[in-house]
């Protein structure tokens, strides 16, 4: 075997063993997903997070880019208890209300360009793996995303998300 591949497996292994786990249940952070299409459109934002059972958490976030905000909410289920291993694998399920504004194409001759708003309701599905630094109260997570559009009755099933919490309390 090679031995690169060795050090990676023991690093890791370390890494779920670690001593002490997460003991704060507040953390709020930075939220970005970004669509696995060209032109790999990106939103971004801030999150907060509160773990209510050792396997269960429910987690709010508002993000964006220019013409474009989401808020949303969902529901986390991780697969390993939070007070024994730093390191978490996660599923989770949600909704969100996103809303665009944008200026129309206008071919005529007009004085100011009308703006067109509008909002849908999306309905999420996600895995992901996260980490737990308790040195510095700090998280990190990844993960995919499938984003359901309820108004137009389509799957948009190529999201990466990550993110970055503080854990508070």
């Amino acid at each position: 075997m090679n031995y690169k591949i060795c050090y990676v497996l023991f690093f890791m292994l370390t890494l779920v063993l670690q001593g002490k786990a997460q003991d704060h249940d507040w953390a709020f952070g930075f939220y970005g997903d970004v669509q696995m299409k060209s032109p790999y459109p990106g939103a971004f934002g801030i999150q907060g997070k509160y773990d209510f059972l050792t396997r269960s958490a429910v987690q709010a976030q508002v993000y964006g880019k220019s013409g474009y905000v989401a808020v949303g909410a969902d529901y986390l289920v991780s697969f390993l208890d939070k007070t024994k291993s730093n390191f978490n694998v996660f599923l989770g399920g949600g909704i969100s209300q996103d809303f665009y504004r944008y200026n129309e194409l206008w071919s005529g001759d007009a004085e100011s360009i009308p703006t067109e708003r509008e909002n849908f309701t999306i309905l999420n599905g996600q895995a992901g793996i996260s980490y737990y630094f308790p040195a510095v109260n700090v998280s990190v997570y990844t993960g995919y995303k499938l984003k359901y559009n309820i108004d137009w009755e389509e799957t948009a099933p190529d999201y990466i998300m990550f993110g970055v919490r503080y854990h508070l309390w």
